[in-house]
């Protein structure tokens, strides 16, 4: 029987290319490091000023999940 061992990070980036970037990253690296890269996603959060609308904040979340099949 295999057991499996989960990892959920999640990473703060400053725009959508630098997220997108490091999706891509953890793709690239999961057959050498002997992972499989389960789930993914982006969210973008924009913080508003309430009288003016003016944006104040723009934020972009990474969270990835590797998932490791140990024996």
């Amino acid at each position: 029987m295999k057991d499996l061992w989960k990892e959920t990070l999640t990473y703060k980036t400053d725009n959508e290319e630098e997220a997108m970037s490091t999706i891509e990253d953890f793709k690239s690296r999961q057959m050498e490091e002997g992972y499989t890269l389960t789930k993914y996603k982006t969210d973008y959060k924009v913080k508003k000023d309430k009288k003016t609308g003016e944006i104040l904040d723009e934020t972009w979340t990474v969270m990835v999940e590797k998932t490791y099949e140990v024996m």
